[in-house]
Parts: C-alpha cells; sequence; structure tokens
C-alpha cells in the first residue's frame, strides 16, 4: 500500500509489521515505523429511551419472527434513531456474525437511511438552468418545425388531389 510518510514526507510503499507493542506501518523509503492505532473493538451502542429498550427487549423475546423486527424498526424515523438500531443490531452481529434476522435488519436499517439521505440532499431546479428567453426560444422553434411539417403534408395531399 502507499502511504505518505510522516518522517520524510514521501509518498511511498509501506509494510505493515508486527511488533510486540502492537503493528507498525515501515516506510520503504527511509525505513521509519508509524504505530497503527490499537482497534478497541465494537463502541458500545448509544443509550436506547426507555420505551426504544422496552421494545428492543420485546424484540429479543421474539428474535425469530420478522413481524417484530419491521415493527421494531418501524419506530425510527430519522437517521439518529436508525444509527441506535443499528447499533443494536451492530452488537447481536458481533456476537453472532451469521444471525439472519440481524443481517436482514441490518440491510433493512443500510436501505431507509440511504434513502433519508438521499431525500435531505438539495435538489437543484432543472429550469434554472436555462434563460426564459432560450426556454421560449425553444419552443417557438419546436412550433415552427410543427406547423411547417402540417403545411408540407396539406401541401403534398393537396397536390395528389389535383393529379387525379
Amino acid at each position: 500500500m502507499k502511504v505518505l510518510c510522516e518522517a520524510c514526507g514521501a509518498l511511498s510503499d509501506a509494510r505493515l509489521l508486527g511488533r510486540p507493542g502492537g503493528a507498525v506501518v515501515a516506510c520503504s523509503s527511509c525505513g521509519a515505523e508509524t504505530p497503527v492505532p490499537a482497534d478497541d473493538g465494537p463502541s458500545h451502542p448509544p443509550p436506547l429511551s426507555e420505551d426504544e429498550a422496552s421494545a428492543w427487549a420485546e424484540l429479543e423475546s421474539r428474535w425469530a419472527d420478522e413481524e417484530a423486527h419491521r415493527t421494531f424498526l418501524a419506530r425510527f424515523v430519522d437517521l439518529d434513531g436508525l444509527a441506535r438500531a443499528g447499533a443494536r443490531y451492530r452488537e447481536v452481529l458481533s456476537r453472532r456474525p451469521s444471525d439472519g434476522p440481524a443481517l436482514g435488519a441490518r440491510e433493512e436499517i443500510l436501505k431507509r437511511a440511504t434513502a433519508l439521505g438521499l431525500a435531505e440532499l438539495p435538489r437543484p431546479n432543472g429550469r434554472e438552468g436555462l434563460p426564459r428567453a432560450v426556454r421560449w426560444g425553444t419552443v417557438a422553434v419546436l412550433a415552427g418545425a410543427l406547423l411547417g411539417g402540417a403545411a408540407w403534408v396539406v401541401y403534398t395531399l393537396a397536390g395528389l388531389g389535383a393529379m387525379r
């Protein structure tokens, strides 16, 4: 992997090495070793409100029931709430990585959070890009083309009728 060495400032290949004090990244240019921060494991989930905690307890008692998971997730309608719910499911998955209901709920939370995040993005108005004169000019050209085509059809049909 390429890293920007803090010691020499070079962008160079680096090696990840295990040392007694923990892992280090060694710069291939100058040999400087930078310690890799230790992962303290999963963080503790944010606290749930009292009613959310009771809903979680109810969910745990009906863990195999898909409807119970849908009911629990329906309580969370904003990104903060989905983060709290996601932290609970992440905690379950850290203990049981192949837990089907937790995996499904995690996917549902990601879908809902993505939809909420996209809904909060500002939307540009497509009409703001073109000046009013250009828009009306385009309409006038298209209307002229349509009228010209209609006139040509009438002229052609009138000419065919005269030939008979």
